[in-house]
């Protein structure tokens, strides 16, 4: 818990992520690429659906390459009824940049610039897919309290598949993230909360396969249980502010093949650069 309240733990200097986002057109807090209702469902909210950004070809695509990685990876990739990869946009799966947009698309860059200003940084990835029967998480937030006021973490999850009401679609609580208090811990008529309940005011999150769900990561959110037979894939991306630390070590993870073929506005997002890679 230590690190989370450590400066400086940016590997860049500001000056990257600041170029990078003027790159994308975000430097303006009042761009053009979010609209104003979007603003408003993120700070009211907490959340928004970005509507389609993959195409189905894009969509085909990215569902044959995790089915393949899954199938290829060991038996731990499939536990608990998840199917799950880590790292998935900065490891080899993602040679080509076919998982590009899942980090780099300007729309989920403009959100988490509007929720946490220009001084954010990818921190981390993974697929996640709850088989028939399973999925149901207990409602949690994905920061270690709760947080009144702007955001330290911004998470999006990016729908592979449709996104339905029977297959597993995330439950959040409109409006949780001001709260300032964290599910863990919280006191129903004096009781422990039971986070496996469903919680008052929870929404289900569905949505067209293509789909980009960006959510203020302080948020009370969810996984429900895929009561079908079908696969329900999502991918999921994290970002924070620069000066917090990342989940993922990107420096030691990140294959040799994506960092050698990522440009200068990718690697800020990232926060690398070659001075960080001592292994290739």
């Amino acid at each position: 818990m230590q690190s989370f309240l450590l400066p400086g733990l940016h590997r860049l200097p500001p000056s990257e992520i600041e170029y990078a986002i003027d790159e994308l057109g975000l430097t303006a807090p009042d761009n053009t690429v979010l609209l104003k209702a979007e603003r408003q469902a993120l700070d009211v909210d907490g959340y928004v659906n970005l509507g389609v950004l993959l195409d189905e070809d894009q969509l085909s695509r990215m569902r044959v390459r995790y089915d393949n990685a899954i199938e290829a990876e060991s038996p731990q990739t499939r536990y608990d009824g998840i199917g799950r990869i880590n790292d998935t946009v900065i490891c080899s799966m993602n040679h080509d940049g076919l998982l590009d947009p899942l980090f780099m698309h300007p729309r989920l860059l403009a959100a988490v610039r509007h929720l946490m200003g220009i001084h954010t940084k990818y921190i981390g990835s993974n697929y996640h897919c709850p088989l028939p029967g399973y999925g149901h998480q207990g409602i949690h937030a994905d920061y270690i309290w709760g947080v009144e006021g702007s955001p330290e973490v911004v998470n999006a999850v990016w729908m592979l598949d449709e996104f339905t009401e029977d297959n597993g679609a995330t439950r959040v609580v409109p409006g949780s993230h001001r709260w300032g208090r964290h599910p863990t811990g919280d006191l129903v008529n004096g009781e422990p909360r039971n986070a496996k309940d469903e919680v008052e005011g929870q929404v289900l999150i569905t949505g067209r396969a293509g789909s980009c769900f960006v959510y203020n990561a302080h948020l009370w959110h969810g996984g429900t249980q895929n009561r079908t037979l079908q696969l329900r894939r999502a991918q999921h991306t994290f970002f924070s502010r620069s000066n917090r630390p990342s989940s993922t070590d990107v420096p030691a993870a990140i294959d040799q093949v994506v960092f050698e073929r990522l440009g200068r506005v990718e690697r800020a997002i990232l926060d690398i650069g070659p001075e960080h890679i001592t292994r290739f």
